[in-house]
């Protein structure tokens, strides 16, 4: 007659306190997940509120906003520029030392075959003048490197160090005699009268040292030689000083304005702080080319 009345009532009950437990898991869960979405949503609200105002006084006001462009547009104007001239300067000097490493390589594969197609194959000091002022066309064109009339075609002048180097035991080496091919002299007007000499002693203007019964490290960082091996090494380097002058006379008091860079100043390597961009190739000699006598 209940109609399970009783029943009824028990499962309503349940049920109420099913729905308020399930209210306070979900108000619980929401107070701990949702806590820094509320902090984001009221930093985004905060940031729009102060858009809106900033584009209300850009929209009514005008001045502000023109004004802090252009103090913007005067501090950052010659950062730009001088980032233009840094870079400008760093390409010029990757150039210089690309074309100078060319440079050590072509001569010291002009060394390699010059005197193939002769009968005595030995190497003379003629031959690393004309070797040297073959290689270097590439960074001295035509007859810059030479003296024409008031001076050379180019502030800056070439310069070649070749070094013969003989292993001996225990991964040391001796410096046989080092030979020297310069042009900053104005009786250089052309191949045949390029400077040169041979001595068994080292120079200032040179990063390799000359060095007998020393560590193959010691005498170049990269050299490696056996013993009784004989190895060649060319260097080339260019230098400036303030009485180089061009063919007209003009003259350039710094070592900037003489390569053309404007912000870099050309580290330099050696003692000597006129000598710049020293680049060297080590190779092994042909046969017959060199012995432990200086090339006459």
């Amino acid at each position: 007659m209940t109609g399970g009345g009783k029943d009824l009532k028990n499962r309503y009950k349940s049920y109420c306190y099913l729905s308020k437990t399930l209210k306070n898991l979900k108000h619980l869960y929401q107070k701990l997940t949702f806590t820094e979405y509320d902090r984001i949503g009221e930093v985004v609200f905060r940031a729009t509120r102060c858009c809106r105002i900033k584009r209300s006084s850009i929209q009514f006001a005008g001045a502000p906003c023109k004004g802090s462009i252009l103090i913007e547009f005067a501090v950052c104007m010659p950062i730009l520029i001088i980032l233009l001239f840094y870079i400008n300067d760093l390409i010029k000097i990757k150039r210089y030392y690309s074309q100078s490493e060319f440079m050590a390589q072509q001569m010291a594969n002009v060394i390699q075959n010059i005197s193939q197609k002769r009968t005595d194959k030995r190497i003379t000091q003629t031959d690393f003048t004309y070797a040297f002022a073959v290689s270097h066309q590439t960074m001295y064109p035509g007859k810059t490197m030479y003296y024409s009339g008031k001076g050379h075609g180019i502030f800056h002048l070439p310069l070649a160090n070749i070094y013969c180097v003989k292993g001996i035991e225990n991964g040391k080496a001796s410096c046989l005699w080092r030979a020297g091919v310069w042009t900053n002299s104005d009786s250089v007007i052309s191949p045949e009268t390029l400077l040169h000499d041979v001595t068994q002693a080292g120079v200032n203007n040179s990063i390799i040292n000359y060095k007998t019964n020393a560590s193959a490290s010691e005498i170049y960082p990269n050299l490696k030689i056996d013993s009784g091996e004989i190895k060649v090494i060319v260097e080339l380097f260019s230098e400036w000083n303030t009485y180089f002058k061009d063919n007209v006379g003009n003259q350039k008091s710094s070592l900037k304005e003489a390569l053309g860079l404007y912000a870099i100043t050309p580290k330099c390597r050696i003692k000597n702080p006129y000598a710049f961009f020293n680049t060297v190739v080590v190779f092994i000699p042909k046969m017959g080319l060199f012995s432990e006598d200086p090339p006459q």
